[in-house]
């Protein structure tokens, strides 16, 4: 990975790749990813094995596994990091000859104001191979008796642990909704404000569903438009809900998609 060798602290990854400090810590909690070294003094120090790891992760992310598959998957004794990482590079080349078209068609666009083709905008191919992908590596690493064990053990303990889960859920959006009160009557697109964007996203994606840019822009319009979700919003501070989808407009603006691909 180029990284001869280095550790890393919490922070220093997160610099890395883009990850917040508070999805790494999320991702130890629940036994996702845990940095191999912690210090007398609590730092926790990540190795390249451990980075190797996370990017693992992150390409299983990227097919659309939600984390308690990616963490049963790779925790497989037939997992074969080589074979996932060609079937995952074939769906990269699709991306990229996607965008290779999207370019082709721009250009012929600049040239030719009557050409109205709308091949270019499929991503039939590429959701086609992540369904195929996930397929495969569900029936290669998952139908084992070892996988079989952690998903019945994960399942038993979720059931127990359901109602103290989601008070914790309830708590984490309602911090989230009260931090962001504190800006309301300033910019939408302030740094402080749009971390709270990012963070939000990633609270949905790693609780509930895949949430895409796309997605994410989606709920932003409907927090003002459904009343039920405006008005529990504006319990939080005044005019929260406008402000909150402004807010979430102006990160899917400018920001590339990283969730819930």
């Amino acid at each position: 990975m180029g990284l001869n060798n280095k550790k890393m602290t919490v922070h220093e990854v997160a610099k890395l790749t883009g990850i917040t400090n508070r999805t790494l810590h999320y991702y130890d909690e629940i036994g996702l990813l845990s940095p191999s070294i912690v210090t007398a003094t609590k730092y926790r120090i990540y190795t390249d094995e451990d980075l190797e790891r996370l990017q693992e992760i992150l390409f299983f992310k990227e097919i659309g596994f939600s984390l308690k598959e990616i963490k049963l998957l790779i925790s497989s004794p037939l997992y074969n990091r080589e074979e996932a990482l060609i079937k995952h590079l074939k769906i990269l080349e699709l991306k990229r000859k996607r965008i290779e078209k999207l370019i082709d068609l721009v250009n012929a666009a600049l040239t030719d104001k009557s050409n109205y083709s709308f091949e270019a905008f499929s991503n039939h191919d590429i959701l086609e191979a992540q369904a195929q992908f996930r397929k495969e590596v569900i029936e290669k690493w998952g139908e084992t008796a070892e996988y079989q064990y952690f998903f019945d053990l994960f399942s038993k303990q979720t059931e127990r642990e359901t109602a103290d889960k989601w008070n914790d859920l309830i708590k984490q959006s309602q911090s989230l909704f009260e931090r962001l009160a504190e800006y309301v009557s300033l910019s939408p697109s302030l740094p402080k404000v749009q971390e709270l964007v990012q963070e939000w996203q990633e609270y949905i994606s790693e609780n509930f569903y895949p949430c895409s840019s796309e997605m994410l822009s989606y709920l932003g319009d409907l927090y003002i438009s459904d009343d039920r979700f405006s008005t529990y919003i504006d319990r939080f501070g005044n005019g929260l809900a406008i402000f909150f989808s402004n807010a979430i407009q102006f990160y899917c603006m400018n920001n590339s998609d990283t969730h819930g691909k």
